[in-house]
């Protein structure tokens, strides 16, 4: 907890608040309620306050809280990440059947699950980092798409029509199904946390609900399928819950669509998304895109995986400025790190760090000239110790251990808190030169001068001590 400014700051700020426009303060995270969108920009507040996003994922988040024991591990990470300027973390609402479910069947919760769910939000809170929540996987991890079809398999009650689903993207069309995952929808977005005793969707904390974790369909390669799809929940959700934003969760494959550029897909083929259409589509507020290209071109060369992240960034970034005009996020991004030892583990390790390093200068240089691409989140975090050598994937970030991911992170961040300030404080002369009438102050312009350094001085008092 923040230590209490002494009372000669707390007079001295009262005395600034009468003479200067409290525009000149840094707000925090929370003071500005819900996050939303402006043209291609994220915005809180009064929308003076631009929020640009520097994250992390950490699906592992709400599993680990449902165990009372190990929720110092979830305390842990948010210190870790808010001590680096991470203010965006993204994780699963989602945990479908399964040996530890948040849904064990359809409409079948368990409360140790979503207590778990409940602390993670209030730790984000109490942190200062939102939170971007997925609603279900399209692979089988935690069940997924999958396990919803096998549900609707098994309901007696569904007769023929469901036993004759066939494949894993029935999901995406089948009525049953549908009505599953609606209710799984307003479940979550109406919980009441038993933490903060807040509704979900009425938390700021919460930056926005994502649909799904990387929608793919192999029935339907060209998008339709996937398109109707979220042309369907994306309106749905916004009847539950308005104020939050929302997006499909895409890779950023595109599709058969206008406007689609299919040649620039890994391989040039089709992965059943469209980009361009379904980020169009009713209820989405942004889009999103992915980045693993020595994955995704297994066996090319390092050269060939650079071109790529060059044109796959660059050709998404165009496509939304000139198509969508929504904010866009590289919401998953990481180079794997090949079982090596010795000195071909070190450098496994500095090409990770340099693919980090690409990635967010990419971001910041679009941030920095008001495009879209406005923020991106890094799978994934780790901790230290606390049983988590499971969970390593070879995509790991351990912040303690990780010194140059570290300082690389946490060098970006700081950079996008700049741009936020440089914008309020834009925002706000603005507003004085509009609010000032033409002719007032002292030839001398020492009322000026006396506005400019009340401002700089709030400002200053503010970065110190936070918001009062």
């Amino acid at each position: 907890m923040r230590p209490r400014p002494p009372a000669i700051v707390i007079s001295l700020l009262l005395l600034l608040l009468l003479a200067v426009p409290r525009h000149g303060a840094a707000a925090g995270w929370g003071d500005g309620g819900m996050v939303r969108t402006d043209g291609t920009r994220f915005v809180a507040g009064d929308g003076d306050r631009t929020v640009y996003l520097s994250g992390f994922n950490a699906y592992w988040l709400m599993e680990m809280a449902s165990d009372p024991s190990r929720r110092g591990g979830v305390v842990s990470a948010f210190r870790q990440a808010a001590a680096h300027g991470l203010n965006l973390a993204r994780t699963w609402a989602f945990s479908d059947g399964g040996d530890r479910p948040l849904q064990s069947s359809p409409g079948v919760y368990h409360e140790d699950m979503f207590q778990g769910l409940d602390f993670v939000i209030a730790e984000a809170r109490r942190h200062g980092i939102y939170l971007l929540l997925c609603l279900t996987n399209n692979f089988d991890d935690f069940g997924g798409k999958r396990q919803y079809v096998q549900w609707a398999r098994e309901d007696v009650a569904a007769g023929a029509a469901a036993h004759n689903l066939t494949s894993a993207d029935d999901f995406f069309n089948n009525t049953l199904i549908k009505s599953y995952y609606k209710n799984h929808v307003k479940t979550v977005l109406t919980r009441v946390n038993t933490v903060t005793g807040v509704a979900y969707r009425d938390d700021p904390a919460i930056f926005g609900w994502e649909l799904m974790n990387e929608p793919r369909c192999g029935a339907e390669p060209t998008g339709a399928l996937v398109q109707a799809w979220v042309e369907e929940m994306a309106p749905y959700l916004k009847t539950i819950d308005a104020a939050h934003l929302v997006t499909a969760g895409l890779e950023g494959f595109y599709g058969d669509g206008a406007h689609e550029s299919k040649d620039l897909n890994p391989w040039g083929i089709y992965y059943g998304t469209n980009f361009v259409a379904t980020h169009q589509a009713a209820g989405i507020d942004f889009a999103t895109i992915h980045l693993y290209p020595d994955v995704w071109l297994w066996g090319s060369t390092a050269d060939q995986q650079a071109r790529f992240f060059r044109n796959w960034t660059a050709s998404h970034v165009r496509d939304t400025e000139r198509h969508l005009r929504k904010p866009l996020l590289v919401t998953e991004y990481g180079k794997f790190l090949w079982e090596e030892g010795g000195e071909n583990a070190t450098s496994a390790t500095q090409r990770r760090d340099g693919f980090l390093g690409m990635v967010l200068d990419a971001i910041y240089e679009s941030a920095s000239r008001g495009g879209p691409l406005v923020g991106g989140a890094f799978w994934q975090l780790l901790l230290d110790g606390d049983g988590m050598d499971a969970l390593k994937d070879g995509y790991q970030i351990v912040l303690p251990e990780d010194a140059r991911a570290a300082t690389i992170i946490s060098d970006h961040s700081e950079k996008m808190a700049e741009l936020s300030k440089q914008d309020a404080a834009e925002a706000g002369r603005r507003r004085t030169r509009r609010s000032e009438p033409r002719k007032t102050g002292s030839r001398d312009g020492t009322s000026g001068l006396f506005s400019f350094r009340s401002i700089s001085l709030l400002r200053s008092v503010s970065s110190l001590f936070g918001p009062l």
